[in-house]
């Protein structure tokens, strides 16, 4: 009897022993379990955005490199997702603009699976009638915000300081317009607003190829020049009146950061204004 008792002690304390080890290894488990999850999450994202996403928002999410289906450049029609204004700090400054009281991650979420009224944008999660899984919209989701990073968020941008004037502006700056009609391309102008010389071919924002007859009409004691510069530097300060699915949006679909993106070369503004108002 007292020999099953030893035996019994022995096999309880080595049973304690055990748990309390597992016990103090549960966390870090856990922790590398977690990390594995999101890693696969991330994984599974890269490559559903790159099936799905990138021909609007492009193959890096900067909006500055689309193709389609056949491979061929296309402009880029959706915003750019790696970018200081999505991504950096609590409440990004593309949250503020559509005044979203919720977190970062649910604002990337849920604008994936509800999409955007009135932009090229589409509902993407089934619960609303499109084509991923709630799991899906989430790696996704997991993905985009996984660009956030120390090198985009830890040095506040250097923004160009830009003339209130186009014409103090343009002083400086001579437009060239056979080089506007690249950047025009480049900075995915043409996905939103179509071909300048085909009337009808814009798919989100207006159509721009007679801007320089009609510009100067949108505000009041405002010249076409002066109103196409703000547009592209402040796009939320003035609504155009219409675009291809109705009234244009407020806020606008019409990226917010070109004066940030513009600011390590100017010229490019200038060069895309000599393009739109034939100068």
């Amino acid at each position: 009897m007292q020999v099953k008792v030893v035996i019994g002690t022995i096999a309880f304390m080595l049973t304690m022993i055990i748990l309390g080890f597992a016990a103090l290894r549960e966390p870090a488990r856990l922790e590398e379990f977690t990390l594995a999850y999101e890693g696969r999450s991330i994984e599974n994202g890269a490559r559903l955005f790159q099936n799905n996403c990138a021909t609007c928002h492009g193959v890096n999410g900067k909006a500055e490199e689309c193709y389609d289906s056949a491979g061929n450049v296309v402009g880029c029609k959706g915003l750019p997702l790696n970018t200081a204004s999505l991504l950096c700090g609590d409440k990004p400054s593309r949250m503020v603009t559509l005044g979203w009281e919720g977190t970062k991650g649910n604002f990337v979420q849920n604008t994936i699976a509800a999409g955007r009224v009135g932009t090229v944008m589409p509902t993407w999660s089934a619960q609303f009638g499109g084509p991923m899984r709630d799991d899906q919209v989430g790696d996704v989701a997991a993905f985009v915000l996984n660009w956030e990073s120390d090198a985009m968020c830890g040095v506040e941008a250097v923004v160009f300081e830009w003339p209130d004037s186009v014409d103090d502006f343009l002083a400086d700056y001579a437009g060239d317009a056979a080089n506007g009609e690249g950047l025009f391309l480049t900075y995915a102008c043409s996905g939103c607003h179509g071909d300048l010389g085909t009337a009808g071919s814009n798919a989100v924002g207006p159509w721009l190829g007679e801007i320089a007859v009609i510009g100067g009409d949108r505000i009041a004691g405002t010249s076409a020049a002066q109103y196409v510069y703000e547009s592209i530097l402040h796009p939320n300060d003035f609504i155009a009146p219409d675009c291809p699915n109705g009234p244009c949006l407020s806020p606008s679909a019409m990226p917010p950061n070109f004066a940030e993106r513009m600011s390590a070369n100017p010229q490019d503004l200038a060069d895309i204004l000599s393009l739109l108002l034939g100068e």
